[in-house]
């Protein structure tokens, strides 16, 4: 170490601390220094100590870019990644996730070294956790997955060499096989079990859930999205509607729902509305009006006060939960009498994703509609993802407007709306 006065531009003095060090990066020789302004051995003695400081802190610093964190065990690597990825995501994917951590605990025991965590034990681990509670390969899937996150963090911040699970493969029985896409097929619909599905929730005392089921058609819309509307964010002279935003009601009471951000950054969009999907709006709009009257008429503690758009018969906002329900009674009138009303058996279980299912469907099944446009419309930002949704149905939102007003018009479900007006 060594001291040098210096002047600044005013002519006055300085004086600096000046010493070199190896930096670990590279090997190289470099300098650092630290600034004191009295030529006395107290304050060389002081700028020293502080010199010293700050190399330590450098040297430190690059280090950690290769030497990563003291994580020395499963416990350790996990909680530091959980703590970081927390922030992340939304409070209701913790929520989910540390059902996870819970039986991650089981799986491979806290104290052990991550040196000793080998592909063969994970494989060996995931193999007795499934034998011993019978689980599913979904379940197995999920946990798999977070040990995925948990051991490519250790490898980003240089914990361990690489990931012991990436390299395990778990594979599903040809009966978990079948059961996964008969799962699957109940929750498509094709055109004549969208029509059968649309005409016995037309009969529902609620309208509000027939014409929700048509705006989650013409939209693609996740429930939550159309659950946080208002009538604010459509714009009826355009026929566009914003979406930003998430309604939040999973395991709370009403008076807590809250709202959120949409599922993804790329979820925030404007939609183009087709003509059956503005006339459903206007309906929910006047019914609106008719309850608010309601309430202001005959007060009851039940009833909600409400801005948003799709609301139950109490003035809460339709949920996932309570659309669910609504789907399910329907489900089961059409497994009883499916056959003799309309002509077939009643196979499926539709749920309210089942109408992004259609939406995305349909305008997949369309080659005029281009697929950027499709992964605009819905808030997808892979195509894979967009793909994952085709099934059963044999710049510009224009052309799938067109696409989905003549999936409504070959149904004949148009026909049938003015009566609603």
């Amino acid at each position: 170490m060594y001291f040098e006065e210096r002047r600044n531009k005013d002519g006055k003095a300085f004086y600096v601390a000046v010493e070199r060090y190896i930096d670990p990066l590279t090997d190289k020789t470099k300098r650092a220094s630290v600034v004191y302004h009295a030529n006395t051995v107290r304050a060389r003695k002081q700028a020293g100590r502080e010199l010293e400081d700050k190399i330590d802190e450098l040297i430190s610093k690059k280090q950690g870019l290769f030497q990563g964190q003291s994580m020395k065990t499963f416990f350790e690597l996990k909680e530091s990644w959980f703590n970081v990825w927390r922030t992340t995501v939304k409070p209701q994917t913790v929520k989910r996730e540390e059902l996870v951590i819970d039986r991650l605990s089981e799986l491979l025991a806290d104290d052990i070294l991550l040196e000793k965590i080998t592909p063969l034990l994970i494989q060996d681990c995931l193999n007795g956790y499934r034998e011993k509670y019978h689980s599913t390969h979904s379940t197995m899937q999920h946990i798999k997955c977070t040990l995925n996150k948990i051991f490519d963090y250790g490898v980003l911040h240089n914990a361990i060499p690489f990931s012991p699970s990436r390299v395990v493969k778990l594979n599903a029985t040809v009966e978990e096989k079948r059961a996964k896409k008969k799962r699957l097929e109940m929750k498509f619909l094709d055109e004549r079990e969208v029509k059968v599905l649309l005409a016995e929730l037309r009969k529902r005392r609620n309208q509000n859930y027939y014409d929700l089921a048509l705006f989650l058609i013409g939209t693609g819309c996740r429930i939550g999205e159309a659950s946080a509307l208002t009538e604010s964010d459509i714009d009826f002279e355009n026929h566009l509607v914003t979406i930003d935003k998430s309604l939040q009601a999973h395991d709370l009471r009403v008076d807590d729902f809250y709202l959120d951000t949409t599922k993804t950054g790329a979820g925030e969009r404007v939609e183009q509305l087709p003509e059956f999907v503005m006339q459903a709006l206007i309906r929910v709009i006047e019914r609106n009006k008719q309850f608010d009257e309601h309430v202001k008429n005959f007060p009851f503690e039940a009833f909600r006060k409400s801005e948003f758009l799709f609301r139950t018969e109490y003035g809460a906002p339709i949920t996932s939960h309570s659309f669910r329900e609504i789907l399910g009674r329907v489900n089961r009138v059409l497994q009883a009498e499916c056959q003799e009303k309309y002509g077939f058996e009643w196979t499926k279980n539709a749920v309210p994703h089942s109408f992004r299912h259609i939406h995305i469907s349909v305008l997949r099944n369309d080659p005029t509609v281009p697929l950027k446009e499709v992964q605009s419309r819905v808030g997808h930002v892979l195509e894979e993802t967009t793909n994952g949704y085709t099934h059963l149905m044999s710049a510009s939102q224009e052309k799938s407007v067109e696409a989905i007003n003549r999936f409504i018009e070959h149904m004949g479900i148009s026909k049938g709306l003015a009566s609603l007006a």
